[in-house]
């Protein structure tokens, strides 16, 4: 049985697509950066979307780990390395999508690499989609770093901004902040993703695969019950991600 039904209108939206590239975003470390990416990989993948993972984290990155067969390692600030994320995207074929787990970089950093590799001019002349996850913590520093990347970009990309349960339980500072109110006021949308049973997070991880594949049992020796409490873990996650698939398909 599939983890999720996928609807007649996310399929329409796969269908027209243009390319997209999606970065999940957010402050240094604690915020479960790593954890959303994971979860939109297995959310893209089970829309039967056509898409590549690049972990910016290099290849001892967690992306990396969970996602192999899909992901490689780059270094967003060389030419080089980056060249395989828009290359892929900028190859003519509609509808692939890009997902790159930036870790923690500041605003500029991430406006000049977009510049120079040509995605803003792309995205400005309405070839290419691009959309920041941005994963927001519960501290002042993360709605510091949230308002600097706003700055930067602006309206020039998408975002999508994620309460992570895992990682906090109030997010006060944030609810409460200018920068809310000026990203939503430019149309950025806000998910909430459940806490997953420690134990069972444990598991996943020590089992070095994807959420999907552990609910399925792959490459785990986990019992029923922690398959069935990421299973619905999962579900949950799905049907926020569902309420923002525009911005990711």
């Amino acid at each position: 049985m599939s983890t999720v039904t996928i609807s007649e209108k996310s399929k329409t939206a796969a269908a027209t697509a243009k390319p997209r590239l999606i970065l999940t975003h957010g402050e240094k470390g604690g915020v479960g950066k790593t954890t959303v990416a994971r979860l939109v990989a297995d959310f893209l993948a089970s829309r039967d979307a056509s898409f590549r993972a690049f972990d910016a984290e290099g290849p001892t990155g967690q992306l990396l780990r969970f996602h192999s067969a899909q992901t490689s390692a780059v270094e967003v600030d060389k030419a080089s390395a980056i060249a395989p994320v828009l290359d892929f995207l900028m190859d003519g074929t509609p509808k692939r999508l890009a997902l790159v787990d930036l870790g923690a970089r500041s605003g500029e950093d991430l406006k000049e690499w977009l510049y120079k590799g040509g995605a803003l001019e792309e995205a400005e002349g309405g070839h290419l989609g691009i959309t920041i996850v941005y994963v927001v913590g519960g501290a002042v520093d993360s709605v510091g770093h949230l308002k600097e990347c706003f700055a930067a970009l602006g309206n020039a990309v998408e975002y999508v901004i994620v309460k992570n349960l895992g990682v906090a339980a109030k997010f006060d500072v944030y609810d409460a902040s200018n920068i809310r109110k000026d990203i939503l006021a430019a149309g950025a949308k806000e998910i909430t993703i459940p806490d997953l049973d420690g134990t069972v997070y444990q598991s996943v991880d020590k089992a070095s695969v994807a959420f999907s594949a552990f609910c399925e049992g792959q490459g785990t020796e986990a019992g029923f019950t922690e398959r069935r409490y990421c299973r619905t873990w999962l579900r949950e996650c799905f049907v926020a991600l569902d309420t923002v698939a525009p911005a990711l398909l």
